[in-house]
């Protein structure tokens, strides 16, 4: 059943929702676009540049999961705009970091911060705005992506310092400390411990089932945009349609998740949001696995983009149906499983596209989306 629609957000929540959301997606991309200049700077190859990404994401998924505690606490906006200091302290260090192991480090204390933004900011938003500004956060967090990468590159074309990518992130980090939301006046639940919370979700049938298919929609896009333009550059597409063709789909993703979010609540069915858009996921990740001509890859990418983004908001309103006790923890475990799975399956798919079998990949990711949408076709049963 799809939960009780909320008066429409005013513009300026809707703003203040997307500072603290881009303020996050900034942070994962940063990286990439100065790759090249890092690895000369310290003088480490980019095997070693590409662990600091990985060092945020193993972080920001370690604290999801402990930050639902105070986010139940003391609200959960209010832990995003503390975290956000932690994020903004860490990329001015970021700048000034003399040595490799130092930015190492301090990557990794950006994920301690981001877990908590993410689990913080996506519960807030769910509080002050239903399904659909949810849906507004993870499409900004998508942009701020895509904006991490655009300004990342221009720095580095203009020959400017790499020095000033950490600025950037942690501006917009201070920017949504001191602008971004605050927490509604509803009723918090119960708080427990860290111990019950845990509990909860581990031994919750409907979380394991919301988390299987946010990983084949939420971890699969992530696998999918870290490979997709090389996967089409090995076929018959040049490089600058390739890489059109992967950002189209992101900005697909990042248009549709407040789309999703806002017909669920108005009552579309949940099987429609939900398992069909999975299921069509899946057809078409396997398509793409078989080659196609670049108009029809391109298509099938932007169909693939939408799939996506359309459950993604309605996942999180049902992570809280499912456990209304905790809700933050069952935002978290079923988030946190998202990245989990890109973490894993990410490296598997390079080397497999190293070995010229990447559609091995692509058509593995397919038939984990079709199981992901029977699994999870009625999540959680009235």
């Amino acid at each position: 059943m799809p939960p009780t629609t909320t008066d429409r957000p005013s513009w300026g929540l809707i703003a203040r929702v997307c500072l603290i959301a881009i303020g996050i997606g900034y942070n994962f991309a940063l990286i990439g676009p100065i790759a090249r200049t890092l690895s000369d700077q310290f003088g480490v190859s980019l095997g070693m540049i590409g662990l600091l990404t990985t060092g945020v994401l193993i972080t920001h998924a370690l604290s999801q999961l402990p930050a639902a505690v105070p986010a139940q606490k003391y609200g959960p906006l209010k832990l995003v705009r503390y975290a956000f200091v932690l994020v903004a302290i860490a990329n001015l260090l970021g700048a000034i970091s003399p040595v490799f192991w130092l930015l190492a480090v301090t990557r990794m204390i950006v994920g301690i911060g981001t877990g908590p933004v993410f689990v913080g900011g996506l519960d807030g938003s769910r509080r002050l705005g239903g399904a659909f500004l949810a849906g507004v956060f993870g499409g900004a967090a998508t942009f701020g992506l895509g904006l991490a990468l655009v300004m990342g590159a221009a720095f580095d074309s203009f020959g400017w310092s790499w020095h000033l990518t950490f600025l950037v992130a942690a501006a917009f980090a201070l920017a949504a400390a001191a602008f971004g939301p605050k927490d509604s006046d509803e009723p918090r639940p119960q708080t427990g411990n860290v111990v019950d919370h845990l509990g909860a979700v581990l031994r919750s049938g409907p979380l394991w089932r919301l988390a299987l298919i946010h990983s084949a929609t939420f971890g699969v896009s992530l696998v999918v945009g870290a490979w997709i333009v090389i996967y089409f550059r090995e076929g018959a597409i040049t490089g600058f349609l390739a890489g059109a063709i992967g950002f189209s789909l992101l900005a697909m993703t990042a248009i549709f998740r407040p789309i999703g979010g806002a017909l669920f609540a108005r009552g579309v069915s949940w099987r429609v949001i939900g398992p069909a858009a999975v299921l069509t996921c899946g057809l078409g990740l396997g398509v793409l696995s078989i080659g196609l001509p670049s108009w029809l890859a391109a298509l099938v990418s932007l169909v693939i983009g939408i799939s996506f983004a359309l459950p993604f908001s309605a996942i999180f309103v049902l992570t809280v149906k499912a456990e209304p006790r905790y809700p933050a923890a069952g935002i978290a475990f079923v988030n946190m499983t998202g990245g989990v799975f890109a973490l894993i399956i990410t490296p598997i798919a390079g080397i497999l596209l190293d070995h010229g079998v990447g559609w091995i990949a692509f058509a593995g990711m397919g038939v984990i989306a079709v199981i992901a949408a029977w699994v999870a076709r009625d999540p959680v049963p009235d």
